[in-house]
């Protein structure tokens, strides 16, 4: 059985808060893309999990974290040998490892006959990562809370994106504690951004995109800023941060303005990749 593990963009992250078990409270509209890695799940007498990347082979890979709370919930004897090919760049705030272990779960309950229903697999999901029920229910949400509690956006448009990712990598853990540093004010990009989309204004929910790190992130990595305004310059219509970073991604009209666009991100020396929201 092979599955796509599809990454997932930020179009809008707002920080409301505090929740009592000390997590930041977040309200963000999370979008799966169709940049993927790929899961291939087949049934075997011992478990074996390969990775085309050598330093994810470890049996702290998500997969695999995620295959063995699947045998511990459902009891089941069998095994399976799970093969990740990697696409998704790491750590980028793509949520790669968390679709990884998202497309795992589902894929092991398919191949053994859904001994889980619905509600068991999103509790095992929250257990693996707050962006692992997103990327389970691998269609654009409202996420708040943690990130867990999902509300789902019908009538997503089709949105061609360019996904930017330049040198610098960052520690979620350390942009958390700069944003809490700088005593930002609570964004309310996410309420303007639905309350647009819901009028059926595209362009204008476009223009309430944003990202409340972008000011940390401006400082702790400038390169982020500079990948931005590369992408506004050659075309998009909006550009932000995804996640905590470092990726960037633009939204473009068409797909070939987008697929230009990367091209002249990546012959400036950046990765960058065209794709398309998944909806």
């Amino acid at each position: 059985m092979k599955l796509k593990a599809f990454a997932k963009i930020n179009l809008t992250l707002d920080i409301i808060g505090i929740l009592e078990n000390g997590f930041h409270a977040l309200r963000s509209v999370m979008v799966p893309v169709s940049l993927c890695d790929e899961i291939e799940l087949e049934i075997s007498e011992n478990f074996e999990f390969y990775c085309n990347l050598p330093e994810l082979a470890t049996n702290d890979n998500l997969c695999v974290r995620a295959a063995n709370l699947f045998f511990e919930a459902t009891g089941i004897k069998e095994s399976v040998s799970v093969r990740l090919t990697k696409s998704i760049p790491f750590p980028a705030g793509l949520g790669g490892g968390s679709s990884d272990a998202a497309c795992v779960l589902k894929g092991l309950n398919m191949l053994f006959g859904e001994p889980l229903d619905e509600k068991a697999l999103f509790t095992l999901a929250e257990k693996l990562g707050s962006d692992v029920p997103l990327c389970l229910l691998s269609k654009p949400a409202l996420c708040e809370g943690r990130g867990e509690v999902l509300t789902p956006v019908d009538g997503f448009p089709e949105l061609d994106i360019v996904i930017a990712i330049g040198k610098d990598r960052l520690s979620t853990p350390k942009v958390f504690r700069e944003y809490d540093k700088m005593g930002l004010p609570i964004e309310n990009s996410t309420k303007a951004f639905l309350s647009a989309l819901k009028s059926g204004n595209i362009r204008d929910a476009l223009s309430k995109t944003g990202n409340a790190f972008e000011p940390v992130t401006d400082i702790l990595s400038p390169e982020t800023k500079l990948l931005r305004e590369a992408l506004l310059s050659n075309g998009a219509n909006a550009s932000h941060l995804s996640g905590s970073g470092p990726s960037v991604y633009g939204i473009f009209t068409d797909e070939i303005s987008a697929s230009n666009a990367a091209r002249i991100l990546n012959d400036m020396g950046y990765f960058a990749v065209s794709c398309k929201t998944v909806v």
